[in-house]
């Protein structure tokens, strides 16, 4: 029974360490095209390409980015010329009322598009005190404009995909 036991728990321990291996983290660049994984703390830049109303993205770039950022003021934080076809792409921790109490402290995801149609895109994040991923809702995307998406715990990791075109109601 022991030996059963003692199997099992490595069994279970040997899926976790392969599904962390899984993670598609990019470490050169420019990437392929492809669906990837970003830690928190990462600045990206995402480059598009169309495919009719989807788009492909690579990452150009990803660098560690360990400030934390302060959603009661505005900073920005954004280049001032990001390259056509590119989103620029924070991923950090961030706080309100300078970060005094547990309750303040959130994940923040924001981007900015240089891309000249408004976009929607799906994203699977991993909670701290989760093993799995999961679906999360996201805004979108608009050309030249700031986007932000919060949430009230730490995220370790956020895959973006499906990128495409945004359907407006008329059409």
């Amino acid at each position: 029974m022991k030996k059963l036991l003692f199997l099992i728990i490595i069994l279970i321990f040997t899926g976790k360490i392969f599904s962390q291996k899984n993670l598609n983290i990019p470490t050169t660049f420019p990437t392929e095209y492809g669906t990837f994984t970003f830690p928190l703390g990462s600045k990206i830049i995402l480059e598009l390409k169309e495919k009719g109303n989807k788009y492909e993205y690579r990452v150009l770039s990803m660098e560690p980015y360990k400030e934390y950022y302060p959603l009661s003021k505005e900073k920005n934080i954004f280049s001032k010329d990001i390259k056509e076809n590119t989103i620029e792409v924070f991923f950090t921790g961030a706080y309100y009322n300078e970060g005094k109490e547990d309750k303040d402290w959130k994940s923040l995801l924001s981007l900015k598009s240089n891309v000249k149609t408004s976009l929607i895109y799906k994203a699977d994040i991993k909670y701290y005190f989760k093993d799995e991923f999961e679906n999360t809702s996201i805004s979108g995307v608009f050309p030249k404009a700031k986007m932000n998406e919060i949430w009230g715990h730490k995220i370790d990791f956020i895959t973006l995909y499906d990128f495409e075109k945004l359907k407006r109601k008329d059409q």
